[in-house]
């Protein structure tokens, strides 16, 4: 029932707006790549449970899927188009998890997605968070609140998406209800 719901959700972000034409890359990724192409722009860390995970270096306002981009409709779904020189990898592969101690970790995945996130909607808002990782998802119902973000649903495809983003009070007030 919760897939059936999310694809709803999904399809209703996209009514009224053009879809873009988006593939997924071809060819296989490796975690070499991830690493050599990762590494001048965030630290590698060896994370108990995970292995090997990346440390973006962005300042602490960072979330993945709100921070420096936008959502994009293409004909496979929500797309984030990030901003950043790095994020055609942690945004449509792997997952993010977030430690108290070191921020948001991306822990590499060799499947792409146009994003990995979950969708929902509150009053007048479409909120998305970051999907957990494989290892975790069977335990969790839904993401913790500090993984979503909310904007008003008016705003789901504005190019300056930061610009609307709920402020925290508002989504953990309101994320119960996604």
């Amino acid at each position: 029932m919760k897939t059936i719901y999310l694809v709803i959700i999904t399809a209703v972000c996209l009514i009224g707006y053009p879809a873009v034409a988006q593939t997924a890359p071809s060819g296989t990724i490796t975690y070499q790549q991830f690493y050599d192409q990762l590494s001048p722009y965030g630290t590698w860390i060896h994370y108990p449970g995970y292995g090997e995970v990346w440390h973006p270096n962005v300042g602490e306002d960072f979330k993945p899927y709100a921070t420096n981009g936008y959502w994009e409709n293409t004909d496979q779904g929500p797309y984030w188009e990030s901003g950043y020189n790095w994020g055609w990898a942690p945004f449509h592969y792997g997952r993010w998890t977030y430690d108290d101690s070191y921020g948001w970790l991306w822990i590499p995945g060799y499947e792409w997605s146009p994003a990995w996130v979950t969708w929902g909607d509150v009053d007048d808002y479409y909120a998305w968070a970051p999907l957990a990782s494989e290892l975790i998802a069977d335990a969790l119902a839904r993401p913790h609140d500090y993984y979503w973000n909310m904007v008003p649903r008016h705003t789901i495809y504005d190019h300056n998406l930061s610009h609307y983003l709920a402020n925290e009070s508002h989504i953990r007030q309101n994320a119960s209800r996604i």
